[in-house]
Order: C-alpha cells, then structure tokens, then sequence
C-alpha cells in the first residue's frame, strides 16, 4: 500500500493530528498536513507522486521536530513500516491542529494543483546527471561491501560501521540536493567532499590488504572518478 492510501485510510481516526509517516531515511507529512508544516514552520511543499503534496524532514532531525511540535503542543501521530505494512509507533494528544491555524481549502487546493503540474519539469530534471547520482552511488556502495568482504573479519565489522556511516550522510545529502531546489550550491560541495572522503578510505583499505588485480577495486574506483566528474559537472552549473 502506498503511502497516500495508507494516510487515506485512517484520516478519520486522527483528524485533526499531524499524522507523520517514515519512508526510507525521512519522516513525511502529506497533503493538508503537509501545507499546515509549510505555513506555520516555512517548510517547501514537493509532490510525492501524481495525487499528492509532501513536506518531509531527515531522520536524522526527527528529535529536532518533534520537540519543536510537542513545545507548541501540536498532536501529531507517528507511523513506521513494519512488517509489509504501517504501524503506529507513537502518539501525541495535545492541541487539535484546527485550533492553531485554519487551513484555508481554497489556497490549499490551489497551492496543491500548481505543484502538482509541475509533473513534466520535474521528469525533465530528473533525467538531468542531478539525478543519476543516487543510482551511482547505490552501485558503488555495493561494489564497496563485495570488497569487505575480503578483509579479515574483525577488521571487517570495524570498517563496515565507519564506511555505512559516511553513506548514510553522503546520501542524505544527495536526496536533499535532489529536492532542495535553493540550496544545490553548498550540497553539491558537501557531496563533493564526503565522495573524496570515501574515495580515500577505499585506497586506504586497498593498500592495506594489497588486493593485486582485484577486478572489484577496479571497478569501483572507476565509478569513484564518474561520481566526483558528475559532481564538478553539477557544480559548474552553479
């Protein structure tokens, strides 16, 4: 079940409460939630798909935000996938969202409708190499873990916490780049960065363990160089 139907399906159970739901590595507010976040907190509105408007915050913020809403003692309703469907994680019953700011229907559908027809923008800018990044770096990462598997094993465990941890803020970056329209220019610096970083720890290991003719290494440094001319590419744009 998609996202939009799940959220469709209990509107009636929590009205009135921000009903927030976790996909991937980001927390999602749909629709009439999502344009309450955009006027009282200034987040951008993005489409999520063809019938659907979405504001979102990174995992890594959840804390961050939910302090900020339990401080203005908004309701909100936390939903996670569990088990091939969605779950509630946690509850927050203070102030009805209706009593704080009242939607009005008819900016909100009109807001809802531009967004929405920006369909044909927005595939023409994800064929651009802005997009190609997050499917570049999904295939190293696992050209990366095929390489540790060959290191010793307690060395292994080691590297692969310090390694997952850089991709996993690498790849936070890429998909707020993807979607953060205003702040492309210090993004693309940032990934730019975190890929040299990367970049280095893979020769580090490789000279470590001295893989002669490791078709893998190969490979994968290779794809380290496409990566950082997709980058000076996406940055001399700016």
């Amino acid at each position: 079940m998609k996202i939009s139907e799940y959220i469709s399906s209990i509107e009636d159970k929590y009205r009135w409460k921000l009903k927030i739901v976790k996909k991937w590595i980001f927390w999602i507010f749909l629709d009439e939630d999502a344009y309450f976040m955009s006027k009282i907190f200034h987040l951008k509105l993005t489409k999520l798909d063809k019938e659907t408007i979405k504001v979102w915050f990174p995992d890594w913020a959840k804390n961050k935000w939910l302090k900020i809403l339990e401080e203005k003692n908004i309701s909100y309703v936390l939903f996670e996938k569990k088990d091939k469907s969605y779950k509630r994680v946690w509850l927050y019953k203070w102030i009805s969202i209706s009593k704080i700011y009242e939607i009005d229907m008819e900016d909100y559908l009109l807001l809802k409708n531009r967004i929405l027809k920006l369909n044909k923008l927005w595939i023409e800018e994800k064929n651009q190499k802005n997009f190609i990044l997050k499917d570049r770096l999904e295939e190293v990462y696992i050209l990366l873990s095929q390489q540790m598997i060959k290191m010793p094993k307690k060395e292994r465990y080691y590297f692969r916490d310090k390694i997952e941890k850089l991709f996993m803020e690498l790849l936070q970056f890429v998909y707020e780049f993807m979607y953060n329209l205003e702040n492309r220019k210090l993004l693309i610096k940032q990934i730019f960065n975190k890929v040299m970083i990367l970049r280095e720890f893979t020769r580090f290991l490789y000279k470590i363990w001295k893989i002669r003719n490791d078709n893998v290494y190969l490979d994968l440094w290779d794809r380290w160089i496409e990566i950082l001319k997709i980058c000076k590419w996406i940055m001399s744009k700016y």
